[in-house]
């Protein structure tokens, strides 16, 4: 799942909690349920996961990997700029806490990829499970362009959702 869908969903959160705790905890737990929709990232996952960044540079994924993290933080920057700017309720510590929380998983798992610090593989490994949790069960995933498009469409959603609640 994109990163600002999961920033949009934790800033609801963090709208309706009253503890900056608690935000970052229902943030980060928004984040696995999120991520066990299929969005057609199944394979990009596996890619990037089940490679060194070795291998991936030599077989030429690694830009296309950076370059798909790149547009996600990118409209993930936009985002929080939109938000912060356009809205007073932003500047709550629970909504901070929340967005911390909601996009922290896609940090963490990109920092294992990175360092390959035994630390973070189990949190990693629970990240991984997480996406692959529904698409197991389906033994399949949609196509990747159905799921950007899905993203977009439940993104507008959310940001719906801000505005209104």
């Amino acid at each position: 799942m994109f990163m600002t869908v999961h920033a949009a969903a934790a800033t609801i959160i963090g709208k309706k909690t009253n503890s900056a705790f608690l935000a970052f905890i229902l943030g980060l737990v928004s984040h696995f349920i999120l991520d066990m929709i299929p969005h057609g990232d199944e394979q990009l996952g596996k890619t990037f996961f089940g490679n060194k960044i070795r291998n991936l540079k030599a077989r030429g994924e690694l830009k296309l990997m950076a370059l798909y993290g790149s547009i996600d933080s990118l409209f993930l920057a936009m985002f929080l700029l939109f938000l912060f700017r356009n809205f007073q309720f932003a500047n709550s510590d629970t909504v901070v806490w929340a967005i911390v929380g909601g996009i922290l998983p896609d940090f963490i798992a990109a920092l294992y990829k990175v360092t390959e610090s035994k630390l973070l593989k189990p949190f990693t490994n629970l990240h991984f499970f997480m996406h692959r949790y529904l698409v197991g069960k389906f033994k399949t995933d949609i196509p990747l362009k159905y799921g950007v498009l899905m993203q977009i469409f439940f993104m507008t959603f959310l940001v719906w959702i801000i505005y209104i609640v």
